[in-house]
């Protein structure tokens, strides 16, 4: 997924004028996958294996000796471990709990790497969409969960995915972010002057 500057820096100012309005931080990331899925590899390794010796059978070979089953089985593995490493493939070998469970770990690890915790009000709200994945996580802290409903996150989280399936990522994001940040703005309206607290940009990793 490739964001341009001009784009980047829209999307700055969105977070700076969503934040003017609210006494929380908003902090989009992308990331292109959440977890390497090693068991995707180990998957893919043995079943190209078996193919192999699957292939070497129906071969005209005539081949009867069954250490060659054997034999040929290792190239598959290792070919099929290699396989294991390209997203379309790692994607037909990992399970949906699978996903679910590294995306959310991957998006509370972020949530305190970049700081959302140390806010003075813990209303920190980060916003993570995983390419591979085709996720998107929204994590709040303690001082945001305690008023807002879940159900809330999930309607802006579903409307962001009706976005990227007509192929209007960017839009989407822009509208997530003004969307999470009227949600805040309802709940903790800025009151005075804000601190910044943390940065504005859009995080790529």
């Amino acid at each position: 997924m490739i964001i341009s500057n001009k784009d980047k820096e829209l999307i700055k100012n969105l977070i700076v004028q969503a934040e003017s309005k609210t006494q929380s931080e908003i902090v989009p990331m992308i990331v292109h996958h959440c977890d390497i899925y090693p068991a995707a590899h180990f998957r893919a390794a043995i079943i190209v294996s078996f193919l192999f010796s699957l292939g070497l059978y129906f071969s005209p070979l005539n081949i009867i000796n069954p250490i060659y089953f054997l034999w040929i089985q290792i190239p598959g593995l290792f070919i099929g471990y290699w396989l294991g490493h390209f997203s379309l493939i790692t994607k037909l070998l990992i399970s949906q709990s699978e996903i679910d469970i590294e995306v959310s770990q991957k998006s509370y690890e972020a949530f305190f790497h970049h700081n959302l915790h140390t806010t003075k009000n813990h209303t920190g709200v980060l916003i993570l969409i995983s390419i591979m994945e085709q996720k998107i996580k929204i994590v709040t802290d303690i001082g945001i969960a305690k008023k807002v409903d879940q159900q809330i996150w999930d309607e802006i989280i579903f409307q962001f995915m009706g976005k990227i399936q007509d192929g209007k990522f960017v839009e989407g994001l822009k509208e997530t972010i003004e969307a999470v940040g009227n949600v805040l703005e309802n709940y903790f309206p800025a009151t005075g002057e804000k601190k910044d607290e943390l940065q504005n940009d859009l995080i790529v990793e």
